[in-house]
């Protein structure tokens, strides 16, 4: 048998399939996620790698539209941005959230991204104990939508609080996280060497 290529939607950077995109809280994670969302839906290249023009649904779960409005507005001197749908409500992965992509995807058929900013948002209300059956679960239920419509998901997550030798240690949750997915982000600080005279 033969597949098809993944889809490009960032060429080099970002394709096709479910993805983990996790940082320390207020590292910046929604900003970059925001400025992804505006260069998807304007067709824009985004640090030189070319962008694949389409429609991005941005589940802004932990916001308000006048802080959305006004991220995009300090990021790129504009409120709104044709392409790009912003919704701060939605359902959990086991309440029919991926009935609402659905409709989503059914009125946009050119949706290259869709940004589910936060996991914790969407897991099963109610359910502290988390294992790692319960994390693959949760991504398998997003990479199953995708798989079956091409295109990207971008689930914001926390890191821990310990470092680790390898950055992927630091994803808060079990394996299963990482495991369900086709792969992971992780924004970090870096502290600059201090150099003395």
């Amino acid at each position: 048998m033969s597949f098809p290529p993944r889809t490009s939607v960032i060429e080099g950077l970002l394709y096709s399939g479910t993805y983990l995109f996790t940082g320390s809280p207020k590292i910046g994670k929604s900003f970059f996620m925001s400025q992804l969302g505006y260069h998807i839906a304007t067709g824009k290249e985004l640090w030189g790698y070319p962008v694949r023009k389409g429609s991005v649904l941005y589940l802004a779960l932990e916001d308000d539209f006048c802080r959305l409005q006004g991220r995009l507005n300090t990021m790129f001197g504009v409120g709104t941005v044709d392409g790009l749908y912003f919704t701060t409500q939605a359902r959990t992965l086991t309440d029919g959230l991926n009935g609402q992509l659905e409709e989503f995807v059914q009125l946009h058929p050119d949706t290259r991204l869709i940004i589910v900013d936060t996991l914790q948002m969407v897991r099963e209300l109610g359910n502290e104990s988390y294992s790692y059956s319960l994390d693959y679960q949760n991504i398998t239920t997003l990479k199953t939508f995708d798989d079956e419509h091409s295109l990207a998901i971008i689930v914001v997550h926390h890191t821990g609080k310990l470092e680790a030798s390898d950055s992927f240690d630091m994803i808060s949750g079990t394996n299963g996280l990482l495991g369900a997915g086709d792969g992971a982000f992780i924004l970090q600080k870096k502290s600059a060497p201090i150099l003395l005279p």
